[in-house]
């Protein structure tokens, strides 16, 4: 395409500016004569407008007022060729081009408005071809790409160095790179972001010198279109990775299977050499939820395994910053435990209750992480460690779940209950549906077999914080 000014330099065609230059470098994409009095019913935006002046009105102030409902249509000029006969150009009309730079442009009666046509078509027509040429060799290189780097960051470069350009995809919350560089040649650099579009939160980042390849925003917009593919299909592999982790993972704090067993497994996924579990209870505002943090950068490898429940659960390498990230992902308020490494011999249940001790701690005291190493004392349970969580459950608890189990009783649901109401005895018959004369037998059966009394100052400490460990560490299913 041509621009106005491009236009006015032309001397063929004895264009003079009479106003609103500082608009020369509207774009022409037609052209259009028309002597009507309401030109902006006919004309388009980038539209070459070309007049003898025959519809303008006489008036300086109608004029202006013509003028602005013209430069309204975003058309790119005006060009008067005035006939004998027709209104004179006012200074009205020309200090609204100005202060609208739109662009008023004189030319002699004698110009053909043919002939100026035809240059606008013919520029038009051209610069059409050679959009459609340059977008052919982009997609001809990115097929390239495709069949010649495996992934993305590699065909990023590939192109990068085609393109003559800088090509860097960035997070948009943290503006981390994903891949790709922003170091095209050392010259003078411009930088234009695109987002892309759907799950991907993130940007194309483009650098490149003033003039050369890739300026115009149709070509860009298309090299972003086909990296946006190339991100959602990745993602939609994500999604699968995550539900067939999440069945792994599953199954392997359950105890169905063990980490000898599926080391091949998790290796296969980038899960190698010592791992960790984490416990992550999610704040909010985040750029991010425990639903798509699969998704976010820098999580996808080495791979991790997810399992959504109450909190999420994560299995990744140990040692990494993974919580960190994690609390960056998900906002605020967050907070993250962390196990020891896993043993092979005690599996994921052991580091899964260790996880769950340190986010109690974390949780009491504030921190966004805590790992079970630097656990000490958790007020909330009043446990120093997982010994400790076991033994107050063997005491307290053990025994009530064990007559559970033999005699179908519920005698922890009734504890549980007794003491998330305060020990009111109306309150938890009427949850439980029991008679109150039912609920008293029942303790009265906790009694004598723990030799505590649930009612006593003693036994709602020692009974409450069992249930507290028993709940943090998911003992009651032990």
């Amino acid at each position: 395409m041509i621009s106005v000014s491009e236009l006015a330099a032309a001397s063929s065609l004895g264009l003079r500016f009479r106003a609103g230059a500082s608009g020369g470098h509207r774009l022409v994409t037609w052209a259009h004569a028309v002597d009507l009095p309401d030109p902006w019913r006919w004309v388009s935006a980038g539209n070459l407008v070309m007049t003898t002046g025959a519809g303008m009105p006489s008036d300086p102030d109608e004029q202006a007022a013509w003028l602005e409902r013209l430069a309204n249509t975003n058309a790119s000029a005006l060009v008067v060729a005035r006939s004998e006969g027709s209104p004179a150009v006012t200074d009205a009309l020309l200090a609204m081009a100005d202060r609208r730079m739109f662009p008023v442009l004189e030319a002699d009666f004698e110009l053909e408005f043919v002939r100026l046509s035809r240059r606008v078509i013919e520029n038009v027509l051209q610069g059409q071809k050679n959009r459609f040429e340059a977008g052919e060799r982009l997609f001809q290189t990115y097929i390239t790409a495709l069949r010649e780097r495996p992934d993305l960051p590699g065909r990023l470069d590939f192109l990068a160095a085609k393109l003559g350009v800088g090509l860097e995809i960035q997070d948009n919350a943290t503006g981390m790179t994903v891949a790709g560089s922003g170091r095209p040649a050392d010259q003078a650099l411009a930088k234009e972001r695109i987002w892309f579009s759907g799950r991907a939160k993130a940007s194309l980042v483009v650098t490149r010198p003033d003039t050369g390849t890739l300026r115009d925003p149709m070509l860009t917009h298309a090299l972003v279109g086909l990296l946006g593919i190339e991100l959602e299909r990745a993602m939609i592999t994500r999604d699968e990775e995550r539900r067939d982790g999440e069945a792994l993972l599953r199954s392997l704090c359950a105890g169905e299977t063990d980490i000898p067993a599926a080391r091949t497994t998790l290796e296969r996924r980038g899960l190698r050499g010592p791992l960790s579990c984490l416990v992550v209870s999610a704040g909010r505002d985040g750029d991010w939820t425990t639903a798509d943090v699969h998704l976010a950068p820098g999580l996808e490898r080495p791979a991790a395994l997810f399992l959504q429940s109450d909190t999420l659960t994560v299995l990744v390498p140990d040692g990494g910053d993974h919580a960190e990230r994690l609390c960056g992902f998900l906002g605020a308020g967050t907070h993250v435990g962390v196990s020891d490494p896993v043993s092979p011999v005690a599996g994921i249940g052991e580091a899964l209750r260790q996880a769950r001790l340190a986010l109690s701690s974390a949780r009491e005291n504030g921190s966004a992480v805590v790992r079970y190493a630097d656990v000490e004392f958790n007020p909330a349970t009043g446990l120093r460690s997982l010994a400790d969580a076991r033994t107050l459950f063997a005491r307290y608890l053990s025994p009530l779940a064990d007559h559970d189990r033999k005699h179908g009783a519920q005698l922890v649901a009734t504890l549980t209950a007794f003491l998330d109401n305060d020990a009111n005895w109306k309150a938890t018959a009427g949850i439980l549906g029991i008679h109150r004369q039912t609920l008293v037998y029942r303790l009265k059966q906790v009694e004598q077999l723990t030799g505590l009394r649930p009612n006593s100052t003693l036994g709602i400490a020692r009974f409450w914080s069992a249930i507290e460990a028993s709940r943090t560490l998911g003992l009651q299913d032990t």
